[in-house]
């Protein structure tokens, strides 16, 4: 496993404003995302496997364990141009959040980490996604919290 030190990186807010460009298409479930990017999510996460409930799937929401088996993430939407993926979860537990990562396919198809931030809400559509990144609503300033 990679040491997740090397997943934390600062984009300037001029950077944020375009870091999801693109006219993307939206992935509403797990099983639409590629082997290769559900390895890169876990290994960002620190998850032995990917482990990502799909929308309105049960996960564990709080501290309180009800079920070991649930994962600790949910997905919101994800969305796919080209050679870039995002990924628009919340997390549950103690300090309940939502985090977007994006990620770059190389030509040798291996998932490259390209920036993460972590917020309080989420967004409904890609749209305010964009928006609620390029306004700094996703922090980068939290190390590795994904």
């Amino acid at each position: 496993m990679v040491a997740a030190q090397q997943f934390h990186k600062r984009l300037l807010a001029t950077e944020k404003e375009h870091i999801l460009d693109g006219p993307f298409t939206m992935v509403k479930t797990t099983d639409a995302m590629p082997a290769n990017l559900k390895q890169a999510f876990a290994e960002i996460t620190g998850a032995p496997s990917f482990a990502l409930a799909n929308p309105g799937e049960r996960y564990q929401v709080t501290d309180v364990v009800i079920d070991r088996k649930l994962p600790l993430r949910r997905l919101v939407f994800a969305g796919a141009e080209a050679d870039e993926w995002f990924i628009h979860y919340e997390r549950g537990g103690r300090g309940h959040s939502f985090s977007v990562l994006v990620f770059k396919v190389d030509k040798q198809n291996r998932v490259q980490f390209v920036w993460g931030g972590v917020g309080t809400h989420g967004a409904k559509n890609l749209e305010q996604l964009r928006k609620m990144v390029a306004a700094g609503r996703f922090s980068d300033e939290i190390e590795n919290y994904w």
